[in-house]
């Protein structure tokens, strides 16, 4: 289970985000949307332990008998894609998650196969396709089999086959217990996620199951907020 508790997070001298709670449980994916600017980055950030909170408390809780909860991090790009080729770009991503000998060897050819990048193994980086580099860190994250993934706009730069191929791997990864928690700048919130967070001026209103929504298709910018969220949650 992902919990945050009172958490509030700053950017500089910015507040973007300010005593959220939050639960998140196995099975689950979490799409979060907001406008641009709202604090996504910050939050899947810190959801991920990539940046701490300000102040509050995030726990990421594994199943009985496991020592750990393995986490995967895809962010929205890379700040400096390093000069190697894509099966070495995935080799070391899976030795920075603890894989050696054939594990490694396995993890690398199938995420190769994930990033359609079977045939350009040898190709560099910087020879790629945004949509290919974003199936590439998206695949990276995937190596280790993680119980937890959060992304950064997984969906940036991806056609439509890219897209579904994303959203079955949120979907897999949750029918097998697993959580996922990302950032969207999409409208379009699709069947795999299970519920939708909205982003407004720090906090977050949680829409609970997507089955409960009554739009596929969101902003409009969101609907006078949820339509003040749901008139503040049927004045209770």
């Amino acid at each position: 289970m992902i919990l945050l508790d009172n958490v509030t997070i700053t950017r500089g001298q910015t507040r973007v985000a300010s005593q959220l709670r939050l639960e998140i449980g196995p099975g689950e994916a979490v799409a979060m949307i907001g406008r641009s600017a709202t604090g996504k980055t910050a939050l899947v950030e810190t959801i991920a332990g990539v940046s701490a909170p300000q102040s509050g408390r995030v726990e990421l809780a594994a199943a009985a008998g496991q020592e750990a909860l393995r986490v995967g991090y895809a962010p929205a790009d890379s700040a400096a894609w390093p000069v190697m080729r894509a099966d070495e770009f995935l080799e070391m991503a899976g030795l920075t998650a603890g894989l050696v000998g054939k594990p490694l060897r396995l993890a690398v050819a199938r995420g190769l196969g994930f990033a359609d990048c079977d045939l350009l193994r040898d190709r560099r980086l910087d020879c790629l396709s945004d949509g290919q580099r974003k199936r590439l860190l998206v695949a990276a994250t995937l190596l280790h089999d993680p119980d937890l993934l959060v992304c950064d706009d997984p969906m940036r730069g991806l056609d439509i086959a890219g897209r579904t191929d994303v959203e079955q791997v949120v979907a897999d990864l949750t029918l097998a217990g697993g959580s996922v928690v990302a950032a969207l700048n999409d409208a379009q919130i699709g069947p795999c996620w299970t519920r939708v967070l909205l982003l407004v001026d720090g906090s977050i209103l949680d829409t609970g199951n997507r089955h409960q929504q009554t739009t596929d298709s969101w902003p409009a910018w969101s609907l006078e907020p949820l339509a003040a969220w749901r008139r503040a949650t049927a004045q209770g």
